[in-house]
């Protein structure tokens, strides 16, 4: 599982003749940079201090959250600093009108650089909303409803405006609940256009005795089979994670091959595993094994694994410099046995009587998080919470 310590650098500007900023300063820049954006792999708070003649400060840079720019810059100006501001925002309404997106094929792959050789970190399947922030030649920035942020291409993104995104959020939806199937043309329903994954959510147009008529992002119009699908909003209103429900559906994905960086049904990592079964069961967890480690509520099994409950995330890896090193993450089934993936998707023992006993993941066992019966928040958060992507909320 991937493991990245990101580093906000706030920057002392030297150069000759020209004076540093002053240390107090920038510690408290670099503080208030670490407050809204504590982990790179969630925010954008990327800018850098000088001062220039006659003690004014330039701040440049930028950021995807404005509150975190107006906290930086009034803190500035109230240390008694002349402030010369470019600190930008994005996405830059002058260059980016239609700034959110759908994802328009069944799985899009998420780089960690806008190029097709760069690091697969991430993936996100059809009907998933995106926000748009940069764009570099065929690639968009976009953050995720977890909000990951990284490079997608934009063959697999159909870009909406504010009013399309609304509309979209208004209409009638349906969310595809088995693991893999096709969608199949209009005209000729053993024609495919295009495969689809569990979770995907697509517009319904229709139905007949037979199929759900869907239209996908970016126009193409076919059919799902109905009982493959339930209506969206039924769904998010009425799902919560429920333990034997969690079992089940990660069952169905044993022996399904680990992709780094992977986060559907086709391949997974191993937070992309537990993200995808809890995402089903109605919760969005953050991307990162050692992001998600950082919510839920702490379970001590210090003495004993019988305060383990089916469903809780248990995280392995190591200690170095006296802090935690969070590398995998797998999903308490109970019996003292965890699913996850490793190589694929497999079922280990903590007991070392058993035949499926992993050393390794006992000795590395780091912690434990309770997400059944946890309060929705930011790397936990219900699908259909107050602050999600996929509904009308105030």
């Amino acid at each position: 599982m991937r493991f990245l310590i990101p580093i906000i650098i706030v920057f002392l500007t030297v150069s000759c003749g020209q004076t540093l900023v002053p240390l107090v300063l920038q510690k408290d820049v670099d503080s208030l940079v670490h407050k809204w954006v504590p982990d790179a792999r969630e925010g954008i708070c990327d800018l850098s201090l000088s001062m220039l003649s006659g003690g004014k400060i330039l701040i440049k840079g930028e950021t995807n959250i404005p509150e975190a720019r107006q906290e930086i810059i009034n803190y500035i100006v109230k240390s008694g600093y002349k402030l010369s501001d470019s600190l930008m925002i994005i996405p830059n309404a002058t260059k980016i009108t239609k700034t959110w997106g759908l994802v328009s094929i069944s799985v899009s792959n998420i780089k960690k650089n806008p190029s097709h050789s760069s690091e697969l970190v991430s993936q996100a399947i059809l009907g998933t909303p995106v926000k748009i922030l940069k764009k570099k030649g065929g690639w968009l920035l976009v953050q995720t409803p977890d909000y990951y942020i990284g490079w997608v291409n934009n063959s697999g993104i159909a870009e909406l405006d504010q009013q399309e995104i609304i509309k979209w959020k208004q209409s009638e939806r349906v969310i595809y609940l088995k693991n893999c199937g096709n969608i199949y043309s209009e005209l000729h329903d053993n024609e495919i256009i295009s495969d689809i994954v569990l979770g995907s959510v697509v517009e319904k147009t229709g139905e007949d005795g037979k199929y759900t008529h869907i239209i996908l992002p970016d126009g193409r119009k076919g059919l799902v089979t109905k009982p493959d699908v339930k209506n969206f909003i039924e769904w998010s209103s009425g799902i919560y994670p429920e333990a034997s429900n969690l079992v089940n559906i990660s069952k169905t994905l044993l022996g399904s091959p680990y992709l780094w960086g992977g986060t559907s049904t086709k391949a997974v990592d191993c937070s992309g595993f537990v993200k995808t079964i809890y995402f089903i069961n109605g919760i969005i967890l953050a991307r990162d094994a050692s992001l998600q480690f950082l919510h839920g509520l702490p379970v001590d099994f210090s003495t004993s694994f019988v305060t383990l409950k089916t469903g809780d995330l248990i995280f392995f890896g190591s200690i170095n410099n006296g802090k935690k090193r969070i590398t995998h993450v797998g999903m308490y089934i109970g019996n003292t046995e965890v699913i996850n993936s490793s190589g694929m998707v497999r079922i280990n023992s903590l007991d070392s009587t058993r035949a499926n006993y992993s050393e390794y993941l006992k000795a590395g066992m780091m912690g434990v998080r309770r997400i059944i019966g946890t309060e929705s928040e930011k790397g936990l958060e219900r699908i259909n919470s107050r602050k999600s992507w996929y509904l009308m909320k105030d």
